[in-house]
């Protein structure tokens, strides 16, 4: 459903396929925390999948759709599309980062307090994929999109 309405937003089948790659990126980091702190992985876990999937959808998209707005404005000039993809990656990485941080801070006070299973683990597995999603925002979602110099 996200490849089917990020396709129509974008106009292309490249960019929502990038959109999607980011995702896994980010579950690696519900897996990694997991098994690294050895925590008991119960229903929790499955709702951080569900919370993870769009805060990371929604950050990805955020930098497409600003860098395909740059992209129709700048038609016809010699401006690479490494810079405009940076230019874009600049304008919507404070409110992306905002997001994340706003999001772990408001789960921390379930790590630290009454500790029930459910919001536990589904704070565990929020933080440790969000500090992940950037992984995939920062590094993998240029990769996918291979966007070329001119």
């Amino acid at each position: 459903m996200i490849f089917f309405i990020c396709a129509i937003l974008f106009e292309s089948l490249l960019q929502p396929f990038a959109v999607i790659l980011t995702i896994p990126v980010a579950y690696i980091g519900i897996f990694l925390t997991f098994y690294l702190f050895d925590l008991n992985f119960d229903q929790g876990g499955f709702a951080a999948f569900v919370m993870l999937s769009g805060i990371t959808v929604n950050a990805a998209i955020y930098i497409l759709n600003d860098y395909n707005s740059l992209r129709r404005h700048h038609v016809g000039r010699k401006v690479s599309n490494i810079k405009m993809y940076f230019r874009a990656f600049n304008y919507k990485i404070v409110p992306i980062l905002l997001t994340v941080v706003a999001t772990v801070l408001g789960f921390v006070p379930f790590l630290i307090g009454e500790k029930q299973p459910f919001w536990f683990s589904l704070a565990a597995g929020t933080i440790g994929g969000l500090v992940f999603s950037l992984i995939g925002i920062f590094f993998y979602l240029p990769l996918f999109l291979r966007i070329k110099g001119k």
